[in-house]
C-alpha cells in the first residue's frame, strides 16, 4: 500500500501515461495495416486488369508485390492462377496451398474450395527432382539454383518448376562439383546423384617441377698485371684546375676572415659612440659582416671544389689484352 502522497501522483502519472500510449500504438499498427492494404489493393487490381490482357509475364510481378503486402486468399488464388499460366507448375502448387490455409483461417469457405480444387489439378503435371547423396562428406553442402537443400530434403522428391537448373555440391578440403539439368516433361521425375567429392591435395614432392642441373663454373683465367708504362704524366689538366680551384677558395676564405676582422672592429668602436654616428657605424659595420659571410662562404665552396676535383681524377690509365689463356692489364697508377 501506498502511504506517501507524493509517491502516489507519481504511480498515478506513469498509469495515465501507460494506458494512454497503449491505444495509440494500436492506431499506429492499424493505419499501417490499412496502408499496406491499399497498397496491395492497387497492385492487385493492376495485375488482374494485366491477366484481362494476357499478359502474365507482367501480371505476376505485380502480384507479387501484393502478396507481400497482404497475404490475403483472394490475392493468393490469383497469384497461383497468373503462375500456371506462365508455366511455373511447382510454384502455383505451393502457393494454391498457401491460399487454402489462409481461406481456412479467414473463413473463407469457397476461397478454400477452389484452392484446393486448383492444386489437386496440378498435381499429375508436377515436375519433380531427387537428389540422391549415397555418400555424404563431413561439412557437405548441397545447393539447387545456389539455394542450400537441407538435408532432409535429400533423397526426397521435391517439386520444381519446369525449365533449367543446377545443382552443387561442396565441402572443405573437397573439389567442388556441379551438374546442370533440363526439366520440362510434365509428371516427370529426375534424380540426379551426388557423387563423393574428390580430396583435394597438394602437389607432392614427385610431381614437383625439376630443378634445373646446375651448370659448371667456368675455368678461372688467370691476370696479370704488367709494370706500368714509363713517362706517363702526373700532373692531368683535371689535377692542376683542382689545386688552381682549392687555392683560390682557401685565399677568398681569408679575405673573407680580414673583412670579419674589420666590421668587428667597426662595430666595438661604433659601441663607444653615441647619437646618429653610433647608428650609422654599427650599421656600417653589419654590412661589412655581412660580405664577409659571403666571402667565407664562397671560398669554402671553392675549397670544397677544388679537392674534389684533385680526388676524383683518374689515377690510372689501363690497357687489356688476353693471349686466350691470360688477360694482361698495363696501365698508370
Amino acid at each position: 500500500m501506498i502511504t506517501c502522497r507524493y509517491c502516489r501522483r507519481r504511480v498515478l502519472a506513469a498509469c495515465s501515461i501507460f494506458l494512454a500510449s497503449v491505444p495509440c500504438a494500436g492506431v499506429a499498427v492499424a493505419q499501417t495495416d490499412a496502408q499496406n492494404q491499399a497498397a496491395a489493393r492497387a497492385l492487385f487490381d493492376e495485375g488482374r486488369q494485366l491477366m484481362k490482357r494476357e499478359q502474365y509475364d507482367r501480371a505476376c510481378p505485380k502480384l507479387e508485390a501484393a502478396r507481400k503486402l497482404y497475404a490475403g486468399s483472394g490475392v493468393l488464388l490469383n497469384l497461383g492462377d497468373c503462375y500456371e499460366h506462365v508455366g511455373r507448375t511447382a510454384s502455383a502448387w505451393t502457393v494454391f496451398g498457401e491460399a487454402s490455409s489462409e481461406a481456412e483461417r479467414s473463413g473463407r469457405a469457397d476461397d478454400q474450395s477452389e484452392a484446393k480444387r486448383r492444386q489437386s489439378s496440378l498435381e499429375s503435371r508436377l515436375v519433380r527432382l531427387v537428389i540422391r547423396v549415397s555418400r555424404p562428406v563431413s561439412g557437405l553442402t548441397v545447393k539447387r539454383d545456389d539455394v542450400a537443400i537441407d538435408r532432409a530434403a535429400w533423397d526426397v522428391a521435391i517439386p520444381i518448376d519446369p525449365g533449367e537448373h543446377s545443382v552443387t555440391a561442396e565441402a572443405p578440403g573437397r573439389a567442388s562439383w556441379s551438374k546442370s539439368i533440363s526439366t520440362a516433361d510434365p509428371g516427370r521425375t529426375t534424380t540426379v546423384e551426388v557423387p563423393e567429392l574428390q580430396v583435394v591435395t597438394s602437389p607432392s614432392a614427385s610431381q614437383a617441377p625439376p630443378v634445373p642441373a646446375l651448370q659448371a663454373a667456368p675455368a678461372p683465367v688467370a691476370v696479370t698485371i704488367l709494370p706500368a708504362a714509363s713517362g706517363a704524366p702526373y700532373w692531368t689538366g683535371r689535377r692542376i684546375a683542382g689545386v688552381a680551384i682549392a687555392g683560390a677558395g682557401v685565399v677568398g676564405m681569408g679575405i673573407g676572415g680580414l673583412v670579419a676582422l674589420g666590421a668587428k672592429s667597426q662595430f666595438d668602436t661604433a659601441q663607444g659612440e653615441t647619437g646618429a654616428k653610433r647608428h650609422d657605424d654599427s650599421l656600417s659595420a653589419v654590412n661589412e659582416g655581412n660580405v664577409a659571410t659571403v666571402i667565407v662562404g664562397i671560398g669554402a665552396a671553392a675549397a670544397i671544389g677544388g679537392a674534389v676535383l684533385w680526388l676524383t681524377a683518374p689515377s690510372a690509365s689501363a690497357q687489356v689484352g688476353t693471349n686466350g689463356h691470360e688477360v694482361f692489364a698495363r696501365g698508370t697508377f
